[in-house]
């Protein structure tokens, strides 16, 4: 066949189109100019570029049974603009050859003019290329530029390869190796999980996996109706810091998924990716077993193999000779496969010297005499130079689903508002988060340009014209996690609203910062998280009430706003898992609590330091595991309340409170501090409650007076000299944290209904005490300074005299209160 002449400077390559069972072969080819219904686009693929020498006609092969037509090659679009792939059936992939190809090699590709072929079960082939998000490898049809197919697990004994797409096949055991380096080296043996496995500990979520504990924050995004995603963490990495223990990947750090098998079983899960993955798995641990053929086989470097590492690594010093090996990991952690990072090399070689240009004429464009403003045009200068040839440090690398994905810029814009910003032309591709903070009078415009693709936007303190700076915002199309704080942004205009066109953010985070007019969040249809935080509102944001925005909401954060006096109705918020309205003026709880309709989902609700009066209905919330309403002026328990709602957490300290109904059933995670509980039968069941659990339920509120006159109740007048000399003795026998905690008993409940009992017990410990040994009262000291339960260290502290002191009688029998009846 004879080829083309080129048009416009435009190079022709010859590519074999396969047909198809039950399609006519003048229906195979798809103009080059026209994508197809996934979105993909049949321009030559990577591994024809590679055989541009091959003759015209000579590529008789698999599957050939029309002559290859001509096909032009134009410059592909971004990755980002290709629509959603559509899942197809291997069975469009299977091509029937009938050439003989060469075996199978020890990876199970059949290589065919730099193609790889691989057998699938019903003797058939499959043409599979390296997906470049990923690395992994997937079907492929032969005129594509990325590979549609079903992504491709290979089976190590039959070396047959399979697709990998439903749920039981996304999920593998969980391995040592795999677990590595995510220990939290925390105690948990003996604390309750919850009906989702997952234990609550000190504001953070646990599981334990061959008897380990590991810190997990929920993956809301990975999560569906019919299973829940976890992210093993670690505990010092950012991504572990949200106090939601909800995955956010903007923050950084190594993670890998996790879900209850139907053995309710911990296993690893492969989740979601950007081109319509049905799956993905962290990178470093492989545990599907994907063909990567960077990351196979022993080697120094994460398993590497020594001859492909450094093969590949020279292939990235080839185009920049200052990276370090870590820089070339970095970069073949995200563009595996060698054809498609060579690719990306060269049009990195291609564009440097226009951006080093462009960035070198902005450094010197300042002819000012300010020293640190041209220091800081250099340090900005020298990290968009390094960050474009993808050698970033440690603490600018950003994860996606445990994978590296590129780095996050920080620009100090300074506070010289008549000075220009930086910019180029050219696209920062390796930058897709960004972190402003300065004071530019300025249009943003050419900044964000040549960072249109970021997914993250943080700025901190701006003070530059807000309504310009968020008219640039709405330009960033890929945008999905905004996050402001301290700033002003005030439109000119009534009429006006803030976020217009971030039809696809699903995250919105507002921190001390001034809004005007009315906040609302009309039109965010994909919004899943919206902090307000002290933002000075005075009502709920307008739209949040309404479809789609409530539907899709899962975490709703307005804490600190005291001018709030209207709580937002939830009632259509079905997804909500988090609400969060503390420190605010509201005296009513939100509408829609407690409903058929309302949030079921929640899973924490807190209400503290309001002015609410009436507590929340919890009835059938059976998601529901921490409830925080302290410091609110509600006079009874929420209703609902059961054995199992809330499960792990219910904050009543200083509320008005006084007694406790005998239908609910006290227990671990119950907090009534500071509460007025006067009635005795409440007061019993606390003391019963403390001695089950080990740790306090209620404690009064603190006592001005610390004296020892609350001691002296009912003590004879010729006694109390004598009584009074005792403590002043033990007083400088003894530390302060001894002091204190004996003080304390008299904020336990058996001081209200065992005074003399208690005061008998407090005495007859102090006369102990001061015929003890120097070691036994360091014993004591230390049961002392180390107990925090008042109640609970006398007890322990009578223990050890006992111990130490076989035959002491002085001190006086106490009796245990009756257990109390639980319904």
């Amino acid at each position: 066949m004879s080829v083309k002449p080129p048009r416009g400077g435009s190079t022709h390559v010859d590519t074999d189109v396969h047909t198809f069972p039950k399609r006519s072969s003048d229906k195979d080819f798809t103009a080059a100019d026209m994508p197809v219904r996934d979105g993909t686009v049949p321009w030559a693929g990577l591994d024809d570029l590679m055989s541009l020498s091959t003759k015209p006609g000579d590529d008789a092969g698999p599957n050939t049974i029309l002559s290859a037509p001509v096909v032009e090659v134009r410059p592909a679009p971004e990755v980002a603009a290709i629509s959603p792939v559509i899942h197809r059936s291997l069975e469009t992939y299977r091509i029937t050859s009938t050439t003989e190809l060469p075996d199978a090699d020890g990876e199970g590709f059949r290589l065919y003019k730099n193609r790889r072929y691989v057998d699938v079960p019903g003797s058939g082939l499959v043409l599979v290329a390296a997906d470049p998000d990923t690395g992994w490898y997937r079907a492929r049809h032969p005129g594509e530029l990325y590979p549609s197919g079903p992504w491709m697990l290979r089976d190590s004994e039959s070396g047959i390869w399979h697709p990998h797409s439903d749920f039981s096949t996304r999920t593998n055991p969980l391995t040592a190796q795999s677990l590595d380096g995510f220990h939290a080296g925390l105690d948990v043996s003996g604390a309750q999980s919850g009906s989702d496995g997952v234990i609550r500990h000190d504001g953070k979520l646990y599981v334990v996996i061959h008897e380990q504990a590991y810190q997990v924050m929920q993956d809301l995004d990975a999560s569906r109706p019919e299973y829940r995603v976890w992210r093993l963490v670690k505990p010092n990495d950012p991504v572990a810091a949200d106090s939601a223990n909800i995955y956010r990947a903007s923050l950084g750090g190594e993670t890998l998924a996790i879900t209850r098998s139907e053995q309710n079983t911990w296993v690893c899960i492969l989740t979601g990716l950007r081109g319509g993955m049905d799956g993905a798995a962290q990178a470093p641990a492989n545990p599907f077993n994907f063909h990567r053929p960077w990351l196979t086989g022993a080697g120094p470097s994460g398993g590497q193999p020594p001859v492909l590492v450094a093969t590949t690594r020279t292939l990235v010093r080839r185009y920049f000779a200052d990276a370090t090996d870590q820089h070339a990991d970095d970069f073949i952690a995200r563009y595996g496969e060698a054809g498609v990072a060579e690719v990306e090399l060269k049009r990195l070689e291609l564009e440097f010297p226009r951006l080093n240009r462009e960035i070198t004429a902005w450094e010197t464009g300042y002819k000012g005499q300010d020293i640190a403003e041209r220091r800081r045009r250099l340090a900005i200068g020298a990290n968009v130079r390094r960050l474009f040839k993808w050698q970033g440090e440690h603490s600018e690398k950003v994860y996606r689903d445990g994978r590296l994905v590129g780095f996050k810029l920080e620009l100090d814009l300074g506070s010289r508002r008549n000075l220009a910003l930086p910019g180029c032309s050219v696209p920062l591709r390796s930058v897709v988060s960004l972190g402003l903070e300065g004071s530019p009078s300025k249009s943003l415009g050419k900044l964000f340009s040549m960072l249109s693709h970021i997914e993250t936007l943080e700025i901190r303190r701006f003070n530059g014209k807000c309504h310009e700076l968020l008219a640039e915002i709405d330009k960033l199309p890929t945008l999905k996690v905004l996050t402001m704080q301290e700033a002003r942004l005030w439109l000119p205009s009534d009429g006006l609203e803030h976020f217009t066109r971030l039809t696809r953010l699903r995250e919105l985070s507002l921190t001390h910062c001034s809004i005007w007019p009315l906040f609302s969040v009309r039109g965010m249809s994909e919004l899943r998280v919206l902090r307000a935080r002290s933002c000075g509102l005075s009502r709920p944001p307008v739209g949040l009430d309404q479809w789609p925005v409530a539907s899709r909401l899962e975490v709703l954060d307005l804490y600190h706003n005291p001018d709030l006096t209207e709580a937002p109705d939830v009632t259509r918020m079905s997804g909500l898992r988090e609400l969060n309205l503390a420190n605010t003026f509201i005296t009513s709880p939100p509408p829609g609590l407690g409903l058929q309709n309302g949030p079921s989902r929640l899973e924490i609700l807190n209400l503290s330091e309001s002015r609410l009066a009436v507590a929340p209905s919890l009835r059938g919330m059976t998601a529901l595991r921490e409830v925080d309403l302290h410091r609110t002026r509600i006079r009874e328990f929420p209703d609902g309340v059961t054995s199992d709602i809330p499960r792990t957490r219910l904050n009543l300290a200083y509320t008005a409170i006084r007694a406790i109904p005998e239908t609910i059933e006290l227990r671990k995670g119950f907090d009534l501090t500071g509460s007025p509980i006067a009635d005795p039968a409440s007061l019993r069941r606390l003391i019963a409650a403390r001695r089950q659990t080990g740790t306090d339920l209620w404690l009064g509120r603190i006592e001005a007076d610390l004296a020892d006159s609350p001691w002296l109740h009912h003590v004879p007048q010729t006694q109390r000299a004598e009584k009074s000399a005792l403590w002043d003795s033990f007083v400088l026998q003894t530390n302060p944290a001894m002091i204190k905690q004996l003080r304390n008993l008299v904020r336990t409940p058996e001081f209200q209904v065992e005074r003399l009992l208690l005061q008998r017990r407090f005495w007859s410990f102090i006369e102990s005490f001061q015929k003890a040994s120097v070691g036994e009262q360091e014993s004591l000291l230390n049961i002392a300074s180390t107990e925090p339960s008042p109640g609970k260290m006398l007890d322990r502290l009578e223990e050890e005299v006992r111990r130490f002191d076989p035959t002491w009688q002085n001190q006086p029998p106490h009796h245990v209160p009756e257990r109390p009846r639980f319904e």
